[in-house]
Formats: structure tokens, C-alpha cells, sequence
């Protein structure tokens, strides 16, 4: 078993703040297709893996459903290129440019490439 940093524990332990403030502030459905009744999932619109920075940053996080069954959920859909049909696409991009325009420009240059 791997041992987790104090670092990460950190982490870890401001993130479940984060979400437990969040599940306190918002309405509990799907911001990309405003469903209820799905399992939602807690999802980073710019990866953590790109913005550590961001991993806590509340307007960086949005309730996405999971897939389940032979449903795709906006949780997968986001991180694809089909990402446009969903609902909060245009606040999530708006949110994206303010947070980071350099992968606001990237990903709005890969939407002008598959769309070409």
C-alpha cells in the first residue's frame, strides 16, 4: 500500500470541505443535462492534473452524472469532444477562460479541428 504525503492529506481533507460547502450551496442535479434523478459525481472542468492550483477552487467544480448502464453521462462527456451538446457547456467555458485561457484556447482550437 502506498503511503499518502502530508501534502496530499491536505489535499484530501480541504477537498472534502470543498465538496461538503458545495453539496450545502447548490442544487444536487446534473449541471449538463439538469437531471435529478442520476448519480452525480463531483467534476473538474480544468483537470487537476493540468491545475493542481485549481483542485479546491469551488467555480473549477461542477456536479456531473456518472455513466451508468448504457448511458453516458455528462461526467465522461465533458472530458470529449462531444462536451458541447451538454447544457452548462458555455458557462463551463466561460468559467475555464477566466480560470486558465491557455487551455480555454487549446480546447476551443481541438473544438475548430474536429468540427473542420
Amino acid at each position: 500500500m502506498k503511503a499518502i504525503s502530508n501534502k496530499q492529506k491536505t489535499i484530501h481533507k480541504e477537498l472534502k470541505k470543498v465538496y461538503k460547502e458545495i453539496a450545502e450551496e447548490r442544487e444536487h442535479k446534473c449541471s449538463g443535462c439538469n437531471r435529478y434523478d442520476v448519480p452525480l459525481s463531483h467534476s473538474h472542468l480544468i483537470p487537476r492534473s493540468r491545475r493542481k492550483d485549481l483542485t479546491t477552487n469551488k467555480k473549477n467544480i461542477t456536479y456531473h452524472c456518472l455513466t451508468f448502464g448504457t448511458r453516458k453521462g455528462c461526467h465522461n462527456i465533458w472530458e470529449s469532444t462531444e462536451r458541447t451538446m451538454l447544457l452548462d457547456y458555455f458557462n463551463n467555458m466561460s468559467i475555464i477562460e477566466k480560470l486558465d485561457k491557455e487551455y480555454y484556447n487549446l480546447l476551443k482550437q481541438k473544438e475548430d479541428a474536429d468540427f473542420s
